[in-house]
């Protein structure tokens, strides 16, 4: 059995519990006696204990056993006998290692100083033919303090008051009795050090789990009720245990950033009220132990558990709520601990909100700079708005500020934190980009409302003061920003410039800027020079009706050029644009490449539609031009009108649906929402949806992308159809040169006189007509073979529409199937194009709105 604890210090009641059985076994009716006089020695001389492992220079077991015989045999030789049982039985219980510090104790007794105070010295008879003399008073402190500390002096609560007696030179009682009130203050003293995370007499720490657990020694001596009511007090330990460790920097546990070292403020303060608590419970137990108290009215272990139960139940909670904040930081640990304001039990819910209110000072400040100046201090990046760097100039609106997500606290809604990043967005943008610094004296009321009424940012109802302030400073600096770009830098002037210009408003400008640019995109795009398609531009301006229009809006008309690849035409690389300075540049820089991509498609349905118009204005002329030959070529003509025909309608119908059903409306309403903003990003947000309904509604988005190959082989059509169209006129009019070659000659043979042609003549004519014959049945069957490969495009483009979810796009398949043509030749259309199936659709698409 070991001497020492843990803490490499005497085991005061093992050793005592050993002295005890010892001076029984030797001693016999003097071993009270004998047990006092070891008690005083203890007391007085504590280095006289020596353990293995301590001493430098510890003697053998068997030269001490030597010296003890010697000593022994000194007196009688049944003294040397009974050490010789003893020692034996030593051997049979103990290890080597431990008995050599246990006879070297017993010699150093023995061998004890005889001058002890109040006595003439300690002598330990083991035939009872010795005396001990100690003084009384020393002696009883010792005793005392050895029962008390070893807690043996009884193993259940009815034997909490056993007598030890001492007996002194004069053979008289001079000690006391270890009673239950002594045992109880020593279980309570380690209830006490629990409650600080320290290990006592009968608890032990697992440094692990930091849970508390009875000594296996000490702890077998109490009864079940005491252990029970120790272990469930020491859990206020665990619990203090596991709150340390979050303000301990040390700690894995430890909360870092701003947001965190105010949750560890409020932390502290809780600590430091259960601290005095405890201080206060130590007070009452030493005033208690100390002689002569007063003994009506103890701290015993119901009243310790009572002052314990609301200091435990604290611990317990603060303890959930940190885990709960355990690797968060910023908006995400006040989000954590947000969640346990509304808890069922109120002191919870008292918790939560002191420590809330104790983490958010840091969104106090934080949220007092941004709306007061649109100014980030966040060095640990914790709050709820982010500032990126190296933001270009033209998209400071758009990025330079934006919400970090993550970082929202969940009692500040989306709607809220929108709002707040408009705010300082809004602050930033006039005093940067307007160069506009007027005050706005909600502002101030807001800063103070901050910093008196923070709790009004985590309260249930929306309209409180801070949520008023902080909408009505919203509005304010929402509408400044609004009324300096609408008004002086003429924001809805550009928009509808742009809408003319980009989007091909002007139609008198897009047919002007086509017919000048017809010839010029035909040629190699590597060929084509910029500032030429400049000028090209600015002559379709001066000749239409566009010269009208403000030069501050004309001057912002430009050409983009596109980098050209190998193979590209003009077409491939031509782009008009629209560059915006000062504020609305850093607005309107965003949807430049959207834009450029609505031209591009708008531009290309334009070609095709005065490809069309050159084919059928070529093809009246032909008519007229080529009637010599009408009996030959009026089938392939006829074939030629009829295909020219149904693409001019299906081209004609679908540029009415996009300039007026799809552009034309959604800038009506797009017009409406801008009269009815209150805010830039209300504006913003309404051209951003205006733009989306034109993608939907030209084939560019992903809900209609697949559109864009039906169409694209449309036009692949109209092209062939123009090539071919080239090619049979170049026929028709060599045919026409024969023709008339051939009738010159004989005007001429009359006018000579000789009256028609040779024989060799005829037959070079009728050659000449075979070929035709020939390749106009080649241009008849080519252009069959164009009108079928186009049919079948529509046909699959009808498909594609009519089953479209978009509510507009089945009536623009009934609108181009006007007659059903298409219809009768395409079962999959005949019942996608009823009524009946109309109506389902629309219905469909109204209740999914």
């Amino acid at each position: 059995m070991t001497m020492m604890n843990r803490n490499n210090q005497p085991n005061f009641p093992v050793i005592y519990e050993l002295l005890k059985q010892l001076c029984r076994n030797l001693a016999g009716e003097r071993a009270d006696e004998v047990l006092k006089g070891v008690t005083q020695l203890i007391a007085n001389r504590p280095n006289s204990i020596a353990y293995y492992g301590s001493s430098t220079s510890t003697a053998s077991e068997s030269s001490i056993v030597t010296r003890i015989n010697r000593r022994l045999s000194s007196r009688s030789q049944a003294s040397v006998n009974v050490f010789n049982g003893f020692y034996e039985e030593l051997v049979s219980i103990t290890e080597s290692k431990q008995r050599a510090p246990i006879l070297e104790f017993l010699l150093n007794l023995a061998d004890a100083d005889r001058n002890l105070p109040g006595a003439s010295g300690l002598q330990i008879d083991l035939r009872n033919d010795g005396a001990c003399s100690v003084g009384g008073p020393l002696l009883e402190s010792a005793l005392s303090k050895l029962s008390l500390d070893s807690g043996l002096s009884g193993s259940s609560s009815s034997q909490r008051s056993p007598m030890l007696s001492v007996v002194g030179s004069n053979g008289s009682v001079v000690g006391g009795a270890v009673t239950g009130n002594e045992l109880e203050d020593s279980i309570i003293q380690d209830i006490i050090y629990a409650c600080t995370g320290i290990e006592g007499k009968y608890l032990r720490k697992n440094v692990v789990t930091g849970e508390f657990k009875l000594d296996h020694v000490s702890g077998r001596h109490l009864d079940t009720c005491d252990a029970g009511m120790l272990l469930r007090l020491a859990e206020v330990g665990f619990f203090y245990s596991n709150v340390v460790k979050f303000t301990d920097p040390k700690s894995d546990s430890y909360l870092m950033g701003s947001f965190g070292q105010g949750y560890i403020t409020a932390l502290r303060k809780e600590l430091t009220n259960y601290y005095g608590l405890i201080a206060n419970l130590q007070e009452v137990l030493d005033r208690q132990r100390q002689p002569g108290a007063d003994t009506t009215d103890r701290m015993t272990l119901v009243r310790a558990m009572v002052w314990l139960v609301e200091p435990m139940e604290r611990l317990q909670w603060l303890s959930v709520i940190s885990d709960a904040c355990r690797e968060v930081k910023g908006g995400a640990l006040a989000s954590a601990v947000h969640k346990f304001i509304w808890h069922g039990d109120p002191m919870v819910r008292t918790i939560s909100r002191e420590l809330l209110q104790s983490a958010c000072i840091p969104l106090q400040q934080m949220l007092t700079q941004w709306l007061t100046d649109g100014k980030i201090i966040d060095p640990n990046c914790e709050f709820f708005i982010e500032k990126l760097m190296e933001v270009g100039y033209n998209r400071l609106w758009h990025d330079e500020f934006r919400l970090r997500i993550s970082m929202v606290p969940s009692f500040i809604s989306d709607a809220l934190a929108r709002q707040i990043l408009v705010i300082g967005k809004s602050i930033n943008f006039l005093r940067e980009i307007c160069k506009d610094r007027a005050p706005v004296r909600e502002r101030n009321d807001l800063s103070k409302c901050l910093s008196e009424r923070l709790e009004y940012l985590y309260s249930p109802h929306s309209n409180t003061e801070l949520h008023v302030l902080i909408d009505n400073v919203y509005l304010k600096t929402s509408k400044r920003v609004l009324d300096i770009v609408l008004g002086p830098h003429r924001l809805f002037d550009h928009l509808q410039a742009m809408r003319d210009y980009l989007l091909l408003g002007q139609g008198h400008f897009a047919d002007m800027l086509m017919e000048y640019l017809k010839e010029e995109l035909d040629r190699p795009a590597k060929d084509i020079g910029q500032q030429e398609l400049f000028l090209t531009v600015a002559e379709a301006v001066r000749k239409s009706s566009c010269e009208a229009e403000d030069p501050e809006v004309l001057n912002y008309l430009d050409v983009h050029f596109l980098s050209p690849c190998e193979g590209d035409t003009g077409w491939d690389v031509f782009c008009l644009t629209y560059k915006v300075l000062g504020p609305l540049g850093t607005i309107f820089q965003p949807v430049q490449c959207t834009y450029r991509a609505l031209f591009k498609q708008l531009w290309n349905m334009k070609r095709f539609e005065y490809i069309l118009a050159s084919i059928w204005r070529n093809h009246m002329l032909g008519t007229r031009c080529y009637k010599p030959i009408a009996a030959d070529i009026g089938d392939v003509m006829k074939h030629l009108q009829t295909y020219c025909s149904k693409m001019i309608n299906l081209i004609s119908q679908m540029q009415y649906y996009i300039l007026f059903e799809v552009i034309e409306c959604s800038w009506v309403q797009f017009s409406a929402r801008v009269q009815q903003a209150k805010a830039l990003d209300d504006v913003l947000e309404a051209h951003d949806k205006f733009l989306q309904r034109i993608r939907t509604g030209i084939f560019l988005d992903q809900s209609t992308h697949m559109f864009t190959s039906s169409l694209e082989q449309i036009f692949n059509s109209v092209r062939k159809l123009d090539e071919w169209q080239m090619k049979f006129y170049d026929l028709c009019n060599r045919e026409l040169d024969s023709r008339k070659a051939f009738d010159d000659r004989i005007r001429e043979s009359e006018a000579a006189g000789t009256y028609g042609v040779t024989a060799e003549q005829t037959l070079k004519r009728d050659e000449e007509l075979q070929q035709f014959e020939h390749r106009l049945s080649t241009c008849q069957k080519a252009i069959n073979m164009i009108g079928v490969g186009y049919e079948d495009s529509v046909h699959q483009f009808l498909y594609q529409l009519a089953i479209s979810p978009t509510e507009s796009l089945p009536q623009l398949c009934m609108r181009l199937d006007y007659n059903e043509y298409y219809k009768h030749r395409d079962a999959r259309l005949s019942s996608t194009l009823t009524f009946q199936h109309m109506r389902k659709s629309m219905a469909g698409s109204f209740g999914r709105k």
